[in-house]
């Protein structure tokens, strides 16, 4: 008995979840890019350092690296303000 194929499902590209964002940059939660980006920056934060204490040192690299891309847009955003 062969098992069924199964169905992959591809992730969203940033570029569709940009088209599905609202033109004013705010979204339906009330939050704007900038507000998500500063939680994204803060609770990566805190995922890598649990990452750390269990030695899970590959992930908590690649979450200190989306912190640090998350912060820089929050710096980015704050420059144009």
């Amino acid at each position: 008995m062969s098992k069924p194929p199964r169905r992959v499902h591809a992730a969203p590209s940033p570029h569709d979840q940009e088209a599905d964002a609202p033109a004013g940059g705010v979204r339906e939660d009330g939050m704007s890019a900038l507000e998500t980006a500063q939680y994204i920056a803060e609770f990566t934060a805190e995922l890598s350092y649990l990452a750390r204490q269990t030695r899970l040192d590959l992930l908590a690299y690649i979450l200190d690296m989306a912190r640090l891309e998350a912060a820089r847009v929050v710096q980015a955003g704050k420059r144009k303000q």
